[in-house]
């Protein structure tokens, strides 16, 4: 696994360590909840610069790397939005898949019906994003493999991110308009990259990826 530093919550840093090829993250105890807005978007970043593969499942036996005890499944709670991951019984940290953290930050959420019905007029199929199979939205809004519902980048929490990144920044110096930009701008240019990148991609084979497709639209955004 590769350190990463990222900067902590009130001030500070921590170090995670990520593995690309696996697609998880290691947070020693609490390490998730103390990264700040900007470590979240950093360490978002990492997620979006990984190589592109497909999601595989992990082992049943996952060992501790602190300790090497198995780690325990967990389901989590955070507001409204289910995440799961793999804690060490002797609190030592936990193991989280990207997607699980990305649905901890409620970065990601589950189309709507309205959503769906707008999204069948450009493509039929889509890629999970859990297990990483075609969907055909024309017949089912789950995955037939995994049961996982059809989920997209949320532009709301992205606005929401760069609000509380521009907000603690404009309090130690000028931000950087490149970097952050205006949250209202910021969501509507990402929603339309979104919906471009819906339409030009919408015969691609083994179906359209909506993660990667917002990854991709926030990158030209944010100039990744």
């Amino acid at each position: 696994m590769a350190s990463m530093p990222l900067p902590r919550r009130p001030e500070g840093s921590i170090t995670v360590d990520l593995c690309t090829g696996c697609q998880v993250i290691w947070f020693d105890t609490y390490e998730s909840l103390q990264l700040s807005p900007a470590g979240t978007l950093d360490l978002f970043r990492a997620i979006h610069a990984a190589p592109p593969s497909t999601p595989q499942a992990l082992r049943a036996q996952l060992p501790c790397p602190r300790c090497e005890t198995v780690l325990a499944p967990t389901q989590d709670l955070q507001h409204t939005t289910r995440f799961s991951y793999y804690r060490c019984r002797y609190g030592h940290g936990r193991l989280t898949p990207f997607m699980q953290f990305m649905r901890e930050k409620n970065f990601i959420r589950a189309l709507d019906p309205a959503e769906i019905e707008r999204l069948k007029s450009s493509v039929r199929t889509v890629r999970c994003a859990s297990c990483g199979a075609p969907v055909d939205i024309e017949r089912s809004t789950v995955c037939s493999y995994c049961r996982a519902p059809i989920v997209a980048l949320d532009p709301d929490a992205i606005k929401k991110a760069l609000a509380d990144i521009e907000a603690v920044e404009s309090r130690r110096a000028t931000p950087d308009p490149d970097k952050i930009g205006d949250g209202v701008i910021a969501l509507a240019r990402l929603e339309r990259e979104m919906d471009e990148a819906r339409r030009r991609d919408g015969g691609a084979a083994g179906g359209v990826d909506l993660i990667a497709i917002g990854f991709t639209a926030l990158g030209a955004m944010l100039h990744w």
